[in-house]
């Protein structure tokens, strides 16, 4: 199997189960996956929200106001506790993490986004596994906006990613919301993105998280415009990470640069088309 580049990014909600804490068993298993398919050759990267939910659960504060300035003492508190988790879950398998805080100015800036870029591929030309966050302590406006799927989108960009995994707490795009509509219904290929289609995708923000499927539907508009396939799933069905993956039919080559991207449901038989 060729060795591929494969990102994935994590939501606050997958990370936490939708409590306030970090839910250590289920990013045990995540790593798990990755591991797995590192030990292939593949390169992993990982694109990791949760900074605030670590921050509120090792702080153990009663609730602080609802300002920008709260959301940065917790994510200033709380990044460090999420890099060395994910440190401490990679070493059990020998693989080293190395961290990367950004911020959409990184990747405006010629000079910054190439620094960037160098450096992970850096990471990647010596198996190392990047863990990118939004850098969400200094990051005013990106953290009112739940950056962390566009940043996602770019970093992609960044380094030349074949595939973009969004794990959320959902299956993917729906007709309707699923949690208020029982008819809705899952849009499993979307090959083209409208207005109609963002009026889909709401603004819709989950507990700790900055982000919704608005944010989601905008990154997978910037990974697709370069050439990236993007998948959104659900992260706590079983095996999300390798079995979809091995789902997956590669777009041919001839395809690579048009605009296209999924939604799968991570617990569908169905398995994807490359884009004719």
């Amino acid at each position: 199997m060729k060795a591929r580049r494969w990102w994935y990014k994590l939501g606050t909600s997958v990370l936490t189960g939708g409590s306030r804490r970090l839910n250590r068993a289920h990013i045990v298993e995540l790593v798990r996956q990755c591991a797995q398919l590192h030990a292939m050759g593949h390169r992993i990267v990982i694109v990791t929200s949760g900074a605030i939910a670590a921050g509120a659960s090792t702080l153990v504060y009663p609730e602080l106001p609802a300002t920008i300035a709260s959301k940065q003492l917790l994510a200033a508190v709380g990044q460090s506790r999420l890099i060395q988790l994910w440190e401490q879950l990679f070493s059990i398998y020998g693989i080293h993490v190395g961290q990367m805080l950004l911020t959409r100015a990184d990747m405006e800036d010629r000079e910054r986004f190439l620094n960037a870029r160098d450096t992970l591929r850096a990471l990647l030309d010596n198996s190392i596994v990047p863990v990118i966050n939004e850098n969400d302590a200094v990051a005013t406006a990106e953290i009112k906006v739940g950056d962390n799927d566009n940043l996602s989108a770019l970093a992609a960009i960044l380094a030349g990613a074949d595939k973009l995994l969004l794990l959320t707490d959902q299956p993917g795009l729906f007709t309707a919301d699923p949690r208020s509509n029982p008819q809705a219904e899952l849009i499993k290929d979307v090959y083209g993105i409208d207005d109609a289609l963002r009026a889909i995708a709401g603004d819709s923000v989950s507990g700790l998280g900055t982000g919704g499927m608005g944010t989601k539907l905008q990154a997978a508009d910037v990974a697709c415009r370069a050439g990236i396939d993007t998948i959104i799933a659900a992260g706590n069905r079983p095996d999300v990470i390798a079995t979809r993956w091995k789902a997956c039919r590669w777009a041919p080559a001839s395809t690579r640069r048009s605009l296209r991207w999924r939604t799968v449901s991570a617990g569908s038989s169905a398995r994807r088309r490359p884009v004719n």
